[in-house]
């Protein structure tokens, strides 16, 4: 049986969970559980990715599902009857579904709302085997994201771009230079390692300012993933954070995700009259 999406959250998560519920900042859950600041923003990026919601005022506003009783206290005939609507009723939404998923896998990669202000301004250093790439040619595309496989290539680009993310995959983690990658993150660029965990994307990529004190479970090698770090900070004194999710449990999906957390993490590096703007909190 497949976990419910409540059921996959930690102990601490719930806690976490529970406290955005009433609306506290992650100052506050901070505080509140007695964790660092970057632990509280861990745990809120870990809820996003694991309830499938873009925001924090997506998971405050989540419930879980609850199963109802009221089916055991119907009578037999009542039961059999409900039984045969129910089968009718889901053979015809089957059908409808399956014509809504296929549509959908028409459109994702194209759709307009897969772009975003960062199109042109993300710079991804990919392996040679496809395979383990974030995400298909097709929506890397649509998301407006550089694809190199050249480290020198890699950082002209980055610097011709004046690009706002670079994607590192594991593959290249030795080939780059620390310093350059270090100055990149200080400079505001919102750093993200693919294939590599957050506990060890400081560490393999050799930045600071990366390090989560609790980082939970790594993620293990056979799965396709990614870890974020971002040090902008916004005019309200929120920084970018840290946080990491799978690629390969619903591909489109934890993409769209992906994308939307570097956008998140770079509109915090906002000054001047950016900072009145950047009304999404970090994560």
């Amino acid at each position: 049986m497949s976990k419910r999406p409540f059921d996959v959250l930690t102990p601490r998560e719930r806690e976490v969970l529970a406290l955005l519920g009433h609306g506290l900042t992650n100052e506050e859950i901070a505080k509140r559980l007695d964790i660092s600041l970057d632990g509280a923003k861990y745990h809120v990026s870990q809820i996003l990715s694991k309830l499938g919601v873009a925001t924090r005022e997506e998971a405050a506003s989540w419930r879980q599902e609850k199963r109802r009783a009221w089916w055991a206290r119907w009578p037999m005939w009542a039961k059999i009857a409900g039984a045969a609507t129910v089968v009718a009723a889901a053979t015809g939404l089957v059908v409808l579904a399956w014509g809504v998923v296929r549509t959908q896998r028409d459109e994702d990669a194209s759709s307009p709302s897969f772009a975003s202000e960062l199109s042109g301004k993300i710079v991804y250093l990919a392996p040679v085997d496809q395979s383990k790439w974030i995400a298909s040619q097709a929506l890397l595309d649509a998301a407006g994201i550089l694809v190199t496989q050249d480290v020198d290539q890699f950082r002209s680009q980055a610097d011709r771009v004046q690009s706002e993310a670079l994607i590192v995959d594991k593959d290249y983690a030795d080939q780059l230079e620390g310093a350059w990658l270090q100055e990149s993150l200080d400079g505001g660029k919102v750093l993200v390692g693919a294939r590599i965990n957050i506990s060890e994307l400081g560490q393999l990529l050799r930045v600071s300012g990366c390090e989560v004190l609790s980082p939970g479970d790594n993620y293990p090698e056979s799965r396709l993933f990614y870890s974020r770090c971002s040090h902008r900070i916004c005019g309200n004194g929120e920084s970018g954070g840290v946080g990491q999710d799978y690629l390969d449990r619903n591909p489109v999906g934890q993409f769209r995700l992906l994308i939307k957390g570097i956008a998140n993490s770079a509109a915090a590096s906002c000054g001047g009259e950016g900072a009145a703007q950047a009304a999404t909190p970090t994560r």
